[in-house]
């Protein structure tokens, strides 16, 4: 008995979610589109630009509290980039504020050309730099990944940039691994 009783309310239940989810359904048809955004979004004019970014990490080097603060913005005074199908797009400029142990280091500042000893000619014609992020920390440097990429595609060179204490920077291009 308790077993029948409990089946018939779940139906219940169940009949009553499914009720509510296509009211609500047939209640948004004369609401607009969600789709409608990205339309609008498709026909935008000018050069697309990615979003601000702005990250703080903490981490220990050499036994200091260190931080770094990476910025990333579009740059319009770089030179525009276009693909295949003409879209332009703004390149970005990061700055990289690195402090140790309360002490600031000079801020370093990167755009793609800054990654032209590891990158092609022709690659870096066609991309823009993605972004940095920090990676780790090994005995000599403060790790981060960066990464120059075609606009809006899966085509791109990570980047394995360290920073020594005394500020010196090195940089190679990573091999991408297959799967």
């Amino acid at each position: 008995m308790k077993f029948t009783t409990y089946f018939l309310l779940g139906g219940l239940v169940l009949g009553a979610c499914a009720a509510c989810s296509q009211g609500q359904k047939s209640e948004g048809t004369d609401k607009e589109d969600p789709h409608v955004v990205m339309k609008a979004e498709a026909g935008r004019q000018g050069p697309q630009r990615m979003e601000l970014s702005d990250v703080t990490s903490r981490f220990r080097f050499q036994g200091k509290p260190c931080e770094a603060q990476v910025f990333r913005s579009p740059d319009e005074t770089l030179p525009l980039v276009k693909d295949e199908q003409g879209n332009e797009f703004v390149d970005n400029r990061v700055i990289l504020r690195l402090t140790s142990d309360g002490r600031r280091l000079p801020d370093r500042v990167f755009t793609k050309s800054s990654f032209s000893s590891v990158v092609g000619e022709d690659f870096l014609r066609h991309a823009i730099l993605e972004g940095l992020v920090y990676d780790t920390v090994t005995a000599r440097e403060v790790v981060f990944a960066a990464s120059v990429s075609y606009p809006e595609s899966d085509l791109y060179v990570p980047i394995r940039l360290g920073i020594s204490a005394d500020g010196h920077v090195t940089m190679r291009a990573e091999d991408l691994l297959e799967e």
